[in-house]
């Protein structure tokens, strides 16, 4: 068999995971117990038999049990709307980690990101995810005033989808009896939508400190 494809041994995963359908269905098994059918290859080895069962839960074919054991996820029979169905899953399942990770390393870096300039003044930059609450956002602005002499206020930074929650989240800065700012409150300056994908926009907010 020969499989035109830029999936890593793709060609070997998929004798295996034949392998391992057609002695245990739908039933766990171990890498010990596939071990002993599994010959399809001169190179066969306990790391390699490994290495394979890692990539076909990585293509989700084959998923872990608690029992550290493994099993098929998709018969080669089953209609493909299953097939998509799970490999939908997967795709929203890795969507959610990377959007995390990536949300997770901007609010790591916030206090290091440079400031960005509006009308000749300076903005602190605040990243904002859709899980961000308004108090959430008001401790993170009130830190950055903390750390930042120079800046005329904050501007609010998501990616484009989040807006809305952007603008909502900003209502209620600006209304705060306790506002975040220095000396004064908050009220909104300008917003803007940037990036050359549709895809990767970011929607900025910015938001300027009014003195009492």
């Amino acid at each position: 068999m020969a499989t035109s494809s830029s999936l890593p041994a793709i060609d070997r995963c998929i004798d295996l995971y034949l392998t391992a359908y057609g002695r245990f269905g739908d039933d766990p098994f171990s890498s010990a117990s596939i071990a002993d059918y599994w010959t399809s290859s001169s190179e066969s080895s306990d790391a390699n038999l490994e290495q394979l069962l890692s990539l076909l839960v990585a293509y989700g074919l084959v998923e872990r049990t608690d029992d550290d054991q493994y099993r098929v996820r998709c018969s080669p029979d089953d209609d493909v709307s299953r097939w998509n169905e799970r490999a939908k899953l997967r795709a929203e399942t890795l969507r959610r980690a990377v959007t995390a990770a990536r949300d997770d390393g901007r609010a790591a870096t916030e206090s290091e990101a440079e400031p960005l300039e509006y009308d000749g003044a300076s903005f602190a930059s605040v990243f904002v995810t859709e899980g961000d609450d308004v108090d959430a956002v008001a401790t993170t602005v009130a830190n950055v005033f903390d750390s930042s002499e120079r800046v005329a206020g904050v501007v609010l930074r998501s990616s484009g989808d989040a807006a809305g929650h952007v603008q909502q989240l900003a209502d209620s800065l600006c209304d705060r009896a306790d506002p975040p700012g220095r000396s004064g409150s908050l009220e909104k300056e300008s917003s803007d939508l940037v990036g050359e994908h549709k895809d990767d926009l970011e929607f900025r907010l910015f938001l300027r400190t009014t003195r009492a």
